[in-house]
C-alpha cells in the first residue's frame, strides 16, 4: 500500500468534488449565427446574434435594429436542456447617432433547439426607460 500514499501525498488522488463536472450528454449546442425578429415596447426590429458555447455558457455579439436605429452590443446566457438564459447588453457607443450615449440591457429566459430559439425579455435603456412585452425568435443560419 505504500504505492496509495504516495499517490495521495502527491495529489494524484482527488475527491469527486474536486473533478471539474464534465458537460452533459443533453447540453444542446446553440453556437453559431442566429438571425430574426426582436419586437418589444421600443418597437419591432430584426437581431442577429453570434454565439459560442463552453459547456452550458454562452457568449457572444448582438446586433438590435428597430425601426432606423442599430445597437451593437454582448450577450451572455446559457443552456440546459432545451432551456435558454440570455443577458443582452449595449453599451455608451454602441447605438447609431443621436442615441450614442444611450445604453441598453435586456434578459429573458425561453426555449432552445439546434434551429431556433424563441425567449420573452424585459429590461432598460438609459435614455427611454423600462423595456417590456420583449419577443424575440431567431433561426440559426
Amino acid at each position: 500500500m505504500p504505492w496509495l500514499c504516495a499517490l495521495a501525498l502527491t495529489g494524484a488522488c482527488k475527491s469527486k468534488s474536486e473533478t471539474p463536472a464534465a458537460p452533459s450528454a443533453n447540453t444542446l449546442n446553440v453556437a453559431g449565427s442566429w438571425r430574426g425578429t426582436a419586437t418589444d415596447s421600443s418597437g419591432p426590429g430584426s437581431i442577429t446574434m453570434q454565439m459560442t458555447q463552453s459547456g452550458t455558457a454562452l457568449s457572444g455579439t448582438v446586433s438590435m435594429s428597430v425601426t432606423t436605429v442599430t445597437g451593437r452590443g454582448t450577450l451572455t446566457g446559457t443552456v440546459s436542456g432545451s432551456t435558454i438564459r440570455l443577458t443582452i447588453t449595449i453599451p455608451a457607443g454602441g447605438f447609431d447617432a443621436p442615441f450614442a450615449g444611450c445604453t441598453a440591457t435586456v434578459s429573458g429566459d425561453g426555449q432552445a433547439s439546434a434551429s431556433a430559439i424563441s425567449a420573452a425579455y424585459t429590461g432598460t435603456n438609459s435614455c427611454s426607460g423600462a423595456i417590456t412585452k420583449g419577443e424575440l425568435t431567431v433561426t440559426k443560419g
